[in-house]
């Protein structure tokens, strides 16, 4: 009967969170924050910050994706994903009633003993205030279960922020029907998006303790970058990666913002500043805020292709984890790298939400609850480079199946093409870092492959489902897994790339 529920809730904020129009629009998005306290069992008290990003699709009704993390206590590396949906009820001019529903996945510093198979639900209402072209605050009262054999069951107040900005977005990627100016889209239009695929070795301070007192060792960690440019030089980024050596379980999700100027005409000098959260792998992270600090290099191979160095100093506001990091990063941009023609390819790109059922392939691909196979809940990214080809990066969590706290962040290539009507074929070959919820993934690092058939429902809306395998590199977790999405493609604009058109 969970697992019933369990997927009606799913079902619902997946059929209303992608648009099935085919027209190009003018839209309303948000960047999220809240901040809330949980209570666990023992009147442990856990403070968890919500960052986020949502769509209005009409005046009272948003949704998007978001992710909650431990900053407060002692629970650095409890994260979770999900589907953020929210209602809204002008009261008077300045003033709405803000009500919601979240369906997330995820866990750590606790096991499936706190969290369960992992799954999250979180109702809220409150009120929020209009401050203008200073977005909105607001406050009010939400309660956060963990249904599925979680210990935590807790009602709190909130804070949240959400700042709105106006983007332009033509579903699917065929030819706009809606004309715009030059001034005006490139007044709406962010001129340059990078991806990036970042190998980072964190070199840990001598201070640095694991979370039993032990020394802490040097980590690895695998993982995304996402730069949005906001003119010539300042950008906005988020970043997030997984221990693939080390300290398996480790994971962390920075967000922040860095200015980059050009050296020649094709090395750039960049550095920036994020803060965010991050834990787990036994790692002494404390309530698991985080702050970093860098600066690197980008030489670009093609108008689009480049190579990045950077060093960094990393650190724990709490606990003891503290450490200088150095990144390798492979990424594409869209547009290219001088300002005079810098926002003229657009970025097409595709966000599926998907479930994935891990079923055991192995006699020890768990160290519990071994006979039971493992539901997830996850987020995909899709950056095509050609009309068929893709760049991927993915976040899973467990929701059912006793493995809470398990997670998994995955990149590489993807490939899809259309085959007869509407059907198209998709092939993935992915790698990346994954552990927790007592899955014997080793030092972290996993490989998986799907394939599948997928059906374009409207221009910009399709279904797709896979068959695949998941392996640890240097553990004994193997899986056959099984895997149902709903995708939605779009891009930025219409300008120049031709393929797309």
């Amino acid at each position: 009967m969970m697992r019933k529920r369990t997927f009606a809730l799913i079902i619902l904020l997946l059929t209303i969170s992608f648009p099935a129009y085919a027209e190009s629009l003018l839209t309303t998005d948000a960047l999220k924050a809240s901040y809330e306290e949980l209570t666990l069992p023992g009147k442990e008290r856990m403070g968890m910050v919500e960052l986020g990003i949502m769509h209005d699709f009409t005046d009272n009704i948003s949704l998007g994706f978001g992710s909650w993390m431990a900053v407060n206590g002692e629970r650095g590396g409890f994260i979770t994903i999900g589907l953020d949906g929210g209602l809204h009820y002008p009261v008077t001019e300045v003033i709405d009633l803000d009500t919601g529903l979240s369906v997330g996945a995820g866990g750590g510093r606790g096991g499936y003993t706190l969290s369960g198979g992992g799954l999250m639900l979180r109702t809220y209402a409150g009120l929020r205030y209009n401050m203008g072209s200073w977005g909105w605050l607001g406050a009010g009262v939400s309660y956060v279960d963990f249904p599925n054999g979680g210990a935590i069951h807790s009602t709190q107040p909130f804070l949240t922020y959400t700042l709105p900005f106006t983007s332009f977005i033509e579903n699917g990627w065929g030819k706009s029907q809606q004309s715009l100016g030059d001034k005006q889209y490139n007044r709406l239009s962010p001129k340059v998006h990078s991806l990036e695929l970042v190998t980072r070795k964190l070199f840990m301070a001598s201070t640095s303790r694991t979370d039993t007192g032990g020394e802490q060792g040097d980590l690895t960690i695998l993982g995304i970058e996402w730069r949005t440019y906001l003119g010539d030089n300042w950008y906005a980024k988020l970043e997030t990666e997984g221990a693939a050596g080390g300290s398996a379980g480790y994971m962390q999700i920075l967000a922040g913002a860095g200015y980059r100027i050009a050296l020649t005409d094709k090395l750039f000098a960049d550095t920036d500043l994020s803060l965010g959260a991050g834990g787990g792998g036994g790692v002494d992270s404390g309530g698991g805020l985080l702050l970093n600090g860098s600066a690197g290099m980008q030489y670009f191979l093609t108008p689009h292709f480049f190579a990045a160095l950077s060093a960094a100093h990393l650190k724990a506001t709490g606990g003891s984890f503290q450490a200088n990091t150095l990144a390798f990063k492979l990424g594409y941009q869209t547009g290219v790298h001088t300002p005079e023609s810098a926002g003229l390819a657009p970025a097409c790109m595709q966000i599926r939400v998907a479930n994935q059922t891990y079923q055991q392939a192995s006699d020890l691909w768990r160290s519990h609850h071994a006979n039971k196979s493992i539901e997830n809940l996850g987020l995909q990214i899709d950056y095509f480079i050609k009309p068929d080809w893709y760049i991927t990066g993915q976040a899973f969590a467990a929701y059912q199946g006793d493995a809470g706290a398990y997670m998994t962040g995955l990149v590489g290539p993807g490939f899809r093409k259309n085959f007869y009507g509407n059907f198209y074929l998709n092939a993935e070959a992915l790698a990346g870092a994954a552990g927790g919820g007592g899955l014997a993934m080793g030092s972290g690092v996993v490989w998986q492959g799907n394939a599948g058939v997928g059906y374009e429902i409207t221009p910009s809306l399709s279904a797709l489902a896979t068959l695949g395998r998941m392996e640890a590199v240097n553990g004994d977790f193997k899986a056959n897994v099984k895997g149902l999405s709903l995708a939605w493609k779009f891009k930025a604009n219409e300008h120049s790339n031709k393929a797309f058109q």
